[in-house]
């Protein structure tokens, strides 16, 4: 209704004059107001200009909801940033690529979930890459994506999932032991001694007592007693060393508390922990970060650097699949 009074209202010289004054300062007071919004606004092009061509004809889409609106872009160009999120800039590229890989597979299974020619996307941290002009100091991040273009890795004709982790404890997980399917053949446990390299491999967390209890009680239940929660309580660990769950028995009855949702009630880097307990507290003595499951990072990286290929890489991790070209 605004708008319409607005266009409907006739116009006198001042207003006509002070309208093309508005128009003439226009991108002078934009420049001021969000000029600074991020380092080189002005620059945004700049940074995806190798994909500025193919915009216009690129056949699949990522829509991410903003604060100002939808930023739509090419899934190349998404994958780019997505993989700045996920890795750092000075792994190998050759294991850049391999991530690269399993991001597009994730895209790929999710435009075909949907059937569409887009997928929808949170804002993880994507909104810093739309104003920072990130041209060179992504440059590893946009040729492990460029090199490895429209490739992404299939079992039996299928996008895998494509699951992956910082550092393993020595050893990825199963799935079939853990989740009771036989529909990821391909992850499976791959040793990887040299994950024990790295500075984020051990780390400890304190707990105590009372909190402890406290917070396995709002999972578990009021039934259960301090004692059982503090005495009682086990882990069932799966052959990679993971906490698959945590049991507490009190009588006849028995809760269960999954180990990832376990070690997320206190900030654990990953459900291979064991647990030393004393009078006032316990301490998870924690190996690897992440759930374990698919590729390492840091044993991508490790791999790489001894001079495997990311296909070789892939392979390592994910046997049994094959990398497919997305049309």
């Amino acid at each position: 209704m605004k708008l319409s009074k607005i266009v409907e209202k006739r116009t006198n010289k001042r207003d006509a004059l002070g309208f093309l004054l508005f128009v003439f300062l226009l991108p002078y007071v934009c420049a001021c107001l969000w000029g600074h919004a991020g380092n080189n606004t002005k620059e945004i092009l700049t940074a995806r200009k190798e994909y500025q061509a193919d915009a216009v004809e690129a056949p699949y889409w990522v829509e991410v909801d903003m604060d100002w609106g939808t930023w739509k872009l090419p899934v190349e160009e998404y994958l780019v940033y997505r993989l700045a999120e996920v890795m750092q800039e000075d792994y190998e590229i050759e294991a850049l690529k391999a991530q690269a890989v399993l991001l597009r597979t994730e895209t790929v299974q999710a435009l075909r979930a949907q059937g569409s020619d887009r997928i929808k996307a949170e804002d993880t941290g994507l909104a810093q890459f739309y104003y920072e002009d990130c041209q060179e100091t992504a440059e590893q991040y946009w040729k492990a994506v460029e090199s490895t273009k429209g490739l992404y890795l299939s079992y039996q004709g299928e996008p895998v999932q494509a699951s992956y982790f910082k550092v393993s404890n020595g050893r990825t997980r199963d799935a079939e032991e853990v989740w009771h399917t036989d529909k990821c053949p391909y992850l499976t446990s791959v040793v990887c001694e040299q994950d024990r390299a790295s500075a984020e491999w051990s780390s400890t967390v304190e707990v105590d007592r009372d909190s402890y209890i406290e917070r396995v009680r709002q999972v578990v239940g009021e039934t259960y007693t301090d004692e059982t929660i503090w005495e009682n309580g086990q882990f069932v660990y799966d052959e990679a060393g993971y906490v698959v769950k945590a049991l507490y028995t009190e009588g006849k009855e028995t809760a269960e508390i999954d180990g990832e949702t376990f070690r997320r009630l206190w900030g654990l880097c990953s459900s291979s922990f064991e647990a030393e307990r004393d009078e006032r507290q316990i301490i998870f003595h924690v190996t690897g970060v992440g759930h374990g499951f698919g590729m390492s990072q840091y044993g991508a990286n490790c791999r790489a650097f001894n001079g495997d290929t990311y296909d070789r890489i892939l392979q390592e991790f994910f046997p049994g699949t094959e990398l497919v070209k997305f049309e």
